[in-house]
């Protein structure tokens, strides 16, 4: 016996919905270490405590502290709920987290994944959502106010048959976008108001949890595709879903990876798909050279590895990826290495991820997010799109608007967050017929006319917001004023 075997005894004794023994599985499965008993103590302090301290281990104390918070802000939530259900999760809780920490790296990140898991099973199951409207009838009922000229935002917000709902849009026609890197400023309002931009929102991936970041890489460098005033700051080393603009200002929406992409190393040009082949993180760990080949480990604009003898191992970069060609020039670590996209020359464009509207949506696999490709919140997900989180989409019409979606969760009382699938949903019943998705979580972010619009998601609340905690943002995309 079990304390997972004890759950289901009690779901079913009580007659609870059966759909939370699945939820109760996740994390382990079957494996269920820990005491059986449901009665046994919970103590909500030392697993806190204990979180924050294996957790330092991984990632800074800043983040520890922040996923220690979070663990212990729904383990109260919890608590202070009388319903069957409530107690099941709370006991489901403190097990896998304590499963989790025991278990060897990464932990950090599955402990988030789980805390928001929890989270976003506990506020939907006993609740009779049934009478209220849908995401679809609400995003009919959406009334939007000029910005700017070409730029619009409104706001849904009320109860829904997904929980309370607060989500931010902006309608922009034929916008001109700048995507960029944006530290050091971090400061959304700011970086709108140095480029004189009426609205912005955070951008595409980072590095931030990952266990394995290593030199030349760091925390907060941007993932995938990322391209700045006409030039490639970061390739597509990831086939994954992108918000792209030519230089004519067309908008398009696109899975783009490296295939076809041409890379100048030295007086070297080569092409991956033409005598190069390209191997990312969402593929292996190393690479094996075979006769005749030779690898460079590349990292953004830089040549951080090289190997050139027969079944020499070359490690693949978290962030980057090792070029596999035959024989040809010897280069030098540290080389500089530029890259021409093939198709019409973009003057902005930044990868996401993934596909929320189009051929083959919510097709993690077909992206690279796999094996320890970052972010690896999607590339080693346990909930299986179950999680009710803070997200943010860009979607196009058949017009050619560009909608953004700003979607707030982790609020009991006035946001519970979406799935990928029910933010899919509200774009589609704005009229949008492609769209992707950007980071999300604690890192979306939405600035209209010189102030944030969305409520902050960084903690677990159960009433109004706060601003205490507000993560910095490191990629945007700011809507330009029109000429």
């Amino acid at each position: 016996m079990t304390w997972l075997d004890a759950c289901r005894e009690e779901i079913q004794r009580r007659g609870l919905d059966p759909e939370l023994g699945e939820v109760l599985r996740a994390f382990g499965g079957d494996h269920a270490p820990g005491p059986a008993e449901l009665d046994a103590p919970l103590d909500r302090p030392q697993l806190a405590a204990r979180s924050a301290e294996v957790l330092g281990r991984e990632v800074d104390a800043g983040q520890a502290a922040m996923f220690a918070r979070r663990l212990g802000a729904v383990a109260d939530l919890l608590a202070a709920s009388p319903t069957p259900s409530a107690r099941l999760l709370r006991v489901g809780l403190f097990r896998r987290a304590e499963q989790i920490l025991g278990e060897e790296p990464p932990r950090a990140l599955r402990i988030r994944a789980l805390v928001d898991f929890v989270w976003s099973q506990a506020v939907l199951l006993e609740r009779d959502l049934s009478g209220l409207p849908s995401l679809e009838e609400l995003a009919g009922s959406l009334e939007l106010q000029d910005v700017a000229r070409g730029l619009q935002h409104g706001r849904i917000e009320g109860p829904s048959r997904e929980g309370p709902l607060h989500l931010n849009v902006l309608r922009a026609r034929r916008p001109r976008l700048l995507t960029l890197d944006a530290r050091p400023e971090t400061d959304l309002v700011r970086l709108a108001a140095r480029h004189g931009a009426p609205a912005a929102i955070s951008g595409g991936f980072f590095l931030y949890s990952e266990p394995d970041i290593a030199p030349p890489s760091q925390r907060t460098d941007p993932v995938g595709l990322l391209v700045t005033g006409g030039e490639v700051l970061g390739p597509p080393v990831f086939r994954r879903a992108a918000i792209l603009q030519d230089a004519s200002g067309e908008l398009s929406i696109e899975r783009v990876g490296m295939r076809g992409v041409s890379l100048t190393v030295g007086a070297e040009r080569l092409r991956v798909g033409a005598g190069a082949r390209c191997v990312h993180r969402g593929q292996a760990r190393e690479v094996q050279l075979g006769v005749g080949e030779r690898g460079l480990a590349i990292v953004g604009a830089r040549v951080v590895g090289l190997a050139s003898d027969p079944g020499a191992w070359l490690e693949v970069p978290l962030a980057g990826f090792v070029l596999v060609a035959g024989a040809g020039p010897a280069h030098e670590v540290g080389a500089e290495v530029r890259y021409e996209l093939p198709g019409p020359v973009l003057a902005a464009a930044m990868a996401g991820g993934p596909l929320l509207i189009g051929e083959d949506p919510l097709d993690l696999a077909a992206e690279d997010f796999s094996g320890s490709a970052p972010p690896l919140t999607f590339s080693q997900d346990e909930t299986f799109d179950r999680n009710l989180l803070p997200r943010l989409g860009l979607g196009l019409t058949a017009s050619g608007e560009l909608i953004a979606l700003a979607v707030d969760g982790r609020n009991l009382e006035r946001a519970l967050g979406l799935t990928l699938r029910s933010t899919a949903r509200v774009l589609q019943a704005l009229g949008c017929v492609r769209a992707l998705n950007l980071d999300g979580g604690s890192s979306k972010r939405m600035v209209v006319g010189g102030r944030i619009v969305d409520l902050s998601t960084t903690e677990v609340v159960a009433g109004e917001a706060s601003a205490e905690h507000v993560r910095p943002v490191h990629s945007a995309i700011l809507f330009l004023p029109l000429p």
